[in-house]
């Protein structure tokens, strides 16, 4: 055996970490003097002291390893934990990728005001009418995944699909957890709406300001700050009671299903 100095040299863990191990009953002295107190640990205590420290490695905090050591560990239980664990990182990557994309959009929007000129080109055009099938709901615009998918549930027990998506932004009253938002797919003929789905034709716009952009649909983004300054710059204004449209296609180059190349449309008439 190895007194707890010797065995902290051996597995490069100091005696202040073994000794709180200890504590937690995570990692405890195969012997302990009943005299002099000093805890004596065995060579093969150093694979359970690897197996804390590769999961801590991985993330999970003493308390979620401690049930994890148990001998009778069910696999499946331990299954569970891993998945869990491994979708809590994944969250993380993607909120984390989402700030990542707004900040190299307001460094793009911030070189462009240093220039004092738009970072896209911006558009005039016209748009036709539109048959859509469509979600409206006040909510935050992080939840646009989730009410696409609802929406394509939907479809898909019709046996339709669409890669296009189109985003309407109605207006922020109370918060950005309150923003009314309708998500819709366009529809190449008439289907039944449902209890929560809306077919419907969005009518046609005959000037739109139209901005292209990458972007995340579940992220804000800075396009629209940027379409609206040329608005006012340009002798425009935004027409009322027009939702602001931003129509989503794949951006296969990037492979994240939730990044798009995004088209801002904001109907307009002159000031």
């Amino acid at each position: 055996m190895f007194k707890i100095s010797e065995f902290s040299k051996i597995s490069q863990v100091s005696v202040k970490t073994l000794r709180y191990y200890d504590q937690l009953n995570l990692l405890k002295p195969t012997h302990t003097d009943k005299y002099t107190g000093y805890r004596y640990y065995t060579a093969d205590q150093m694979f359970q002291l690897n197996r804390i420290l590769a999961y801590k490695e991985l993330g999970f905090s003493l308390e979620q390893i401690r049930p994890m050591l148990g001998e009778q560990v069910p696999i499946e239980q331990l299954r569970g934990m891993f998945r869990l664990k491994q979708n809590e990182i994944q969250s993380i990557i993607d909120k984390e990728q989402a700030r990542l994309f707004r900040i190299a959009e307001r460094l793009c929007c911030l070189e462009s005001e240093a220039e004092n000129q738009p970072s896209h080109d911006i558009i005039l055009k016209a748009v036709d009418p539109q048959l859509v099938i469509s979600y409206r709901l006040k909510t935050s615009y992080r939840r646009i995944p989730d009410l696409f998918k609802q929406l394509d549930d939907y479809l898909g027990k019709l046996g339709l699909s669409s890669t296009s998506k189109i985003v309407l932004w109605h207006g922020c009253e109370s918060s950005e957890d309150e923003i009314d938002i309708e998500v819709a797919r366009p529809l190449t003929h008439e289907i039944p709406s449902g209890p929560l789905f809306m077919v419907k034709r969005l009518p046609e716009i005959s000037t739109m300001a139209t901005l292209t952009h990458i972007c995340r649909t579940a992220s804000s983004c800075t396009a629209s700050t940027e379409l609206a300054l040329w608005i006012e710059r340009s002798g425009y204004r935004i027409k009322e009671n027009e939702p602001r449209r931003e129509i989503c296609l794949p951006h296969e180059k990037l492979g994240d299903p939730e990044t798009y190349v995004a088209e801002v449309q904001i109907a307009v008439e002159r000031a």
